[in-house]
């Protein structure tokens, strides 16, 4: 089952930095989808869509032991003109394209992939998610907790959301605002009350900061 689909320019060249800081929602979307029905890879768990201006003739599958690392020629000058839902299509077309080239070389089924492809736009391009779809009622059980995230292109956040016991929506805030490529840590974060009105949320995510958030609901 794979792990991660990763989507990203060619190593130093130009538009590196700019485009894979950009390049992890859509990838996300994309995986998610796959992951939650259990997309079937063998030994392989990570997927790279690796792009670049001019790759000549060398586009091709490099094989790993885990890892399928598929080239792709992309036109970066265009993509930079556009605006943002445009350059998400953009992203998902390639994307796309490189994972039904890797499926077809390991005779992988497709249609999952054609599902996801299908997700991303039904989603409207949109990666917005309750993390874990998991809410925490406080010691008094009066009030539930829980964490919406919207992970765009040029922007990670993480709100705060305060609902009744009857899970009615009661108040959101921001909590967390990073830039896009910080966001793996989501998957792997705890969260307790401390008190009936203090809530913790802890990064647990091995390769991350640790960074822990205490906040108020009052």
């Amino acid at each position: 089952m794979l792990i991660r689909i990763d989507l990203r320019l060619e190593h130093g060249t130009e538009y590196q930095k700019k485009f894979n800081g950009e390049s992890w929602c859509v990838a996300e979307l994309y995986r998610y989808f796959i992951w939650n029905h259990q997309y079937e890879t063998g030994k392989i768990r990570q997927c790279c869509i690796e792009l670049s201006e001019d790759w000549k003739d060398d586009l091709k599958v490099i094989d790993t032991t885990v890892i399928k690392d598929f080239k792709l020629n992309f036109n970066f000058k265009k993509y930079f003109q556009l605006d943002k839902l445009t350059k998400k299509k953009m992203q998902l077309d390639v994307l796309h394209q490189g994972m039904l080239e890797i499926a077809n070389k390991e005779s992988w089924e497709t249609d999952t992939l054609t599902k996801a492809y299908n997700y991303c736009m039904e989603n409207n391009l949109e990666n917005k998610f309750f993390v874990k779809n998991k809410f925490m009622s406080s010691p008094d059980r009066k009030y539930k907790i829980g964490f919406f995230c919207n992970w765009d292109i040029d922007k990670f956040e993480v709100f705060w959301v305060l609902f009744d016991k009857t899970k009615k929506e009661i108040k959101r805030k921001l909590l967390i605002e990073k830039e896009p490529h910080w966001g793996e840590f989501i998957y792997y974060v705890k969260w307790k009350w401390l008190d009936n009105q203090t809530v913790l949320l802890e990064d647990k995510y091995k390769y991350g900061k640790k960074i822990n958030w205490e906040f108020s609901i009052i």
